[in-house]
């Protein structure tokens, strides 16, 4: 692959432009362009990422990674739980020379094991602010950028910690220092009150929450069946998207392979296609676990 020479600010500039963007990514990428591809805004960050995210959680092979940024794909999600913080490692070595042309998004998450004083009081806030200062400066070695362009809070349930003040307080500032560009929390479905209440309050950025035509999914890892209510979601998140909020997806292809015709072959591409064709969606992170999956859901760069 060659070694692209481009600053970050030029990258910036670039990638606002959209189509141009994502074009001199491409070309110099591999040489070629993707014709009719256009980038989605994330909420009012002014992030712009491709409609397909290449979920790395699975991978355990640099050379997949990189292929997905030569398919075009220039949305990464990673997280510091997974694979013991070696999935962000492996990340930060496939992106090594092009890491600027790549939106990375990771994820951190308080524990109440680490946080004795359970967020109460200065001894609580103080917990809080050490627990998530370290952890994004391990993500940031791992991943060896001096800035991570989405920083979430994984798997967020406790409404208290998630808009405890000093969370708040803490996200606020890595974005002032620039070691952030934009934070947000990850959640399943059964919290939604998380979703509302942000739809309140508008602090966080980015929500990323599971969807699929489905309405359901079963839990690769733990076995554990989850539904939701497909029109309140869809409300809720519309809510939130209107009040200029990003959202990202997952467990997209969790649903099963989908047709939206008789005619159509179901596929996990037509599953993926179906949650893009929302327009409140700005991306759907997706599991891509060889190569054969990448060329398939690639394919939904030039067909949306």
């Amino acid at each position: 692959m060659v070694k692209l020479v481009i600053s970050r600010k030029k990258f910036l500039k670039t990638a606002l432009s959209g189509i141009a963007g994502i074009s001199l990514i491409n070309r110099q990428l591999h040489g070629t362009e993707i014709k009719h591809q256009v980038l989605r805004s994330i909420g009012n960050t002014g992030i712009k990422v491709t409609p397909l995210c290449f979920g790395a959680p699975r991978t355990t092979e640099e050379s997949l990674i990189k292929y997905a940024l030569e398919k075009g794909i220039n949305f990464i999600d990673t997280g510091r739980s997974y694979g013991n913080g070696n999935n962000e490692e492996l990340v930060g070595r496939a992106l090594k020379g092009v890491r600027e042309n790549v939106v990375i998004q990771s994820k951190i998450h308080l524990y109440l094991n680490e946080l004795p004083s359970e967020g109460k009081g200065k001894r609580g806030a103080k917990e809080i602010r050490d627990v998530l200062t370290e952890k994004i400066e391990v993500s940031l070695k791992a991943l060896n950028t001096d800035y991570i362009d989405i920083m979430l809070y994984h798997e967020a349930s406790d409404e208290k910690l998630v808009f405890h003040e000093e969370t708040l307080k803490f996200f606020s500032e890595m974005k002032q220092t620039g070691k952030i560009r934009a934070h947000g929390f990850s959640a399943h479905n059964n919290n939604m009150n998380l979703i509302a209440r942000n739809n309140k309050q508008r602090f966080y950025d980015i929500i990323m929450v599971p969807f699929n035509h489905k309405g359901s999914f079963v839990h690769s890892v733990t076995g554990k069946f989850s539904e939701w209510d497909q029109p309140g979601l869809v409300a809720i998140l519309e809510e939130a998207w209107k009040n200029g909020t990003g959202i990202v997806v997952m467990k997209t292809c969790s649903g099963g392979k989908y047709s939206p015709s008789p005619d159509v072959e179901p596929s996990f591409k037509e599953a993926v296609k179906w949650v893009l064709q929302h327009e409140f969606i700005s991306s759907a992170a997706v599991a891509m676990p060889n190569f054969e999956q990448v060329n398939e859901q690639s394919e939904l760069l030039v067909e949306l």
